[in-house]
């Protein structure tokens, strides 16, 4: 499975990569026909955003062993357009889940027909706070791009149950050895906590009718999210 693992985030880093260069380039190539002062793809000022996204987080690199499965980044987020100073922005929130599973076993050296030592592991990561937004209109009609900040709090909680071996002895009354056997010792360990959560993003959404369209983020922490959104 870890070979598994050197595969998959291979292909990771390479999607992450293309997500950038294809919104740098679609920027780059538009640059002399960027309107800096107006938002696209016919969006207005106190317009409301909304975008449901699913892909991948900084957390992806703790994918499980043994082919158990993780929920991938889950994300809703709300966003309000307001110019200040001219700027065409967009302020809101932003709410996020992602879940790890992993699970691993190993034998115990020396012990003969003992059990293995297992562990499964359980990591749930929300990721809730506010968003900031620049708009660009570029002269694909339907095209809306945008770069953003985010700041807000991730709260984490982990659970790992460990079931280990236990060999069991009996004496005779004269110190002689007698049967043997093995036991199972289980145990949980829990832990939680919160962080400070900063990111960035670079974005971009396609509407497809005046209301719906679909969008592509690349960033950090949240590496690349794809999904729908719709405007009110």
């Amino acid at each position: 499975m870890k070979l598994y693992h050197f595969y998959w985030r291979a292909f990771m880093k390479k999607l992450l990569v293309a997500g950038f260069c294809l919104l740098g380039a679609l920027c780059f190539m538009q640059a002399q026909n960027v309107d800096w002062k107006n938002y696209g793809a016919g969006i207005e000022e106190g317009d409301f955003i909304v975008r449901g996204d699913i892909g991948f987080s900084r957390h992806w690199k703790s994918l499980p062993y043994d082919g158990s499965m993780k929920v991938p980044y889950l994300e809703a987020s709300v966003e309000y357009t307001k110019k200040l100073g001219g700027l065409p922005l967009g302020f809101g929130g932003f709410i996020g889940y992602s879940q790890d599973k992993m699970k691993e076993s190993a034998s115990v050296a020396g012990w003969v027909d003992a059990p293995d030592i297992e562990w499964k592991g359980e990591m749930n990561y929300i990721n809730l706070g506010a968003l900031a937004n620049y708009h660009i209109q570029v002269p694909v009609e339907k095209l809306d791009v945008y770069a953003g900040l985010r700041l807000g709090l991730e709260f984490w909680n982990w659970k790992v149950d460990y079931k280990q071996p236990v060999l069991v002895t009996i004496y005779g009354n004269d110190g002689s050895l007698g049967p043997q056997w093995y036991e199972t010792k289980k145990e949980s360990i829990k832990k939680n906590g919160t962080n400070f959560y900063a990111g960035i993003n670079l974005g971009a959404s396609y509407f497809f009718t005046e209301k719906l369209g679909a969008n592509i983020e690349v960033g950090y922490p949240q590496l690349i999210k794809i999904g729908g959104t719709a405007k009110f």
